[in-house]
């Protein structure tokens, strides 16, 4: 089997880890398929702008081609208009500057499936292009394609819904986004909810705590709270800092870790400084993903207090690593997530149930040794990467049933497909 694979988002110098989960998933198919090519385009800037604004030249810094992990990444330059509104308008300028570029490429490789990761711009983008040249495709939904962009305006959802009727197999990172995606498209269509995983061996084995706290230059008297995520109001990050003004007062030795872009770090520090915490605070910004794995390991709790959600890959790597959980019930969340049993959670928005339940999760060691043991059997069960791939290369066999599709399939398959 030989699969074509469009995602603006995947691992590169310019962003080691976007889309790192994805990436994972990808890694693992491509060891049992015959080729997997990903295509990754990035924004075309002319490039005697870079002259002009420095910051530009994030968008040369990749080679166009390389090999990695047994795949090919191909990063074609496309146009792209910056804004929501114009998400519909990027994805024909995708799709048709991806033929220009790769229809030599496709007619001598001759993939048996064109694939795109996000609905809008590249899940039009692969499904007009494999109409193009006959082929199967299909997408994956993520969020905010689905939330957001599809209905933003009119051509937008036009787009998206000749994309949901022409796809031959579109996946969706929940059951709650699958939910959306038929009230929004109708029941007709080839969805369903699949779950990439996690890789759980990144969670495994780790150095002590002690080895870790002083490699992180943290404090080994002090208990850390851990938020991972973009410092935004939609991750709830400002209900997150106001229950901490609380817990900082009941517990002097639990200090707060935020790890993520900082987009609204100003207004954060300023709210901080203003409770006199900005030494309990620590703003790490983004971090490797090597390093993530070490901060969910010094940490006491996790605390993702977001207001809109797919399926939270950071919960799931702070459940496989043994650490406890309090988060909101939005989204995909409680399909991983089931409130006292794997860990809590709590209505968005909400400072004050968020604030008793960091609280209840703190103190109640019972309550805390029952959920990270439940929640680790979770993910070792049903969202382990190793054992969900296998279901995505017999669903993706299934379109091409033809042509040979390489190594012997895989027999035991459970846990990645939701029925």
């Amino acid at each position: 089997m030989r699969i074509l694979v469009i995602t603006q988002m995947f691992p590169c110098r310019r962003h080691p880890v976007s889309a790192l989960f994805f990436a994972n998933l990808m890694r693992e198919l491509a060891s049992r398929v015959e080729d997997l090519t990903i295509i990754t385009p990035r924004v075309y800037i002319p490039k005697f702008l870079t002259r002009i604004k420095k910051s530009w030249n994030k968008w040369y810094i990749d080679p166009m081609i390389s090999t990695e992990n047994g795949m090919k990444i191909i990063r074609p330059h496309v146009p792209a208009l910056r804004g929501t509104s114009y998400e519909g308008i990027n994805s024909l300028l995708m799709q048709y500057s991806l033929f220009v570029s790769l229809s030599g490429m496709i007619k001598k490789r001759r993939p048996d499936l064109i694939l795109g990761y996000n609905m809008l711009p590249e899940g039009i983008a692969a499904v007009g292009l494999a109409g193009m040249f006959n082929l199967p495709a299909g997408f994956w939904a993520i969020g905010d394609d689905v939330n957001f962009f599809t209905t933003h305006n009119r051509l937008n959802y036009y787009l998206s819904r000749k994309c949901v009727e022409n796809s031959d197999i579109i996946f969706t990172e929940s059951r709650d986004l699958e939910d959306r995606l038929r009230e929004l498209f109708g029941s007709s269509f080839p969805v369903q909810t699949f779950y990439k995983g996690i890789d759980v061996s990144n969670f495994q084995d780790l150095p002590e705590r002690d080895v870790l706290i002083k490699k992180l230059q943290l404090d080994a008297g002090r208990r850390y709270l851990l938020f991972i995520g973009r410092l935004t109001r939609e991750k709830g990050v400002y209900e997150l800092a106001d229950a901490f003004i609380t817990i900082s007062k009941i517990y002097p030795d639990i200090d707060l870790l935020l790890i993520g872009e900082e987009f609204d770090r100003n207004e954060l520090e300023a709210i901080f400084r203003e409770a006199d915490l900005l030494n309990r605070v620590h703003f790490k910004g983004m971090v490797s993903y090597e390093e993530i794995a070490h901060y969910i390991r010094v940490s006491h709790l996790f605390v993702l207090p977001t207001r809109t959600e797919g399926l939270p890959n950071v919960v799931m790597e702070a459940m496989a690593a043994g650490l406890p959980v309090v988060t909101t019930d939005v989204g995909g969340i409680p399909e991983i997530l089931e409130n006292g049993v794997t860990g809590l959670s709590v209505p968005s928005a909400n400072v004050g149930k968020l604030t008793d339940a960091m609280i209840k999760m703190i103190d109640d060691n019972r309550l805390r040794g029952k959920c990270v043991e439940n929640a680790r059997k979770l993910i070792l069960d049903k969202f382990d990467v190793k054992k969900n791939v296998d279901h995505l290369y017999l669903k993706l066999q299934n379109l091409v049933p033809e042509r040979r599709t390489g190594p012997d399939s895989p027999v035991s398959v459970t846990g990645a497909v939701s029925e």
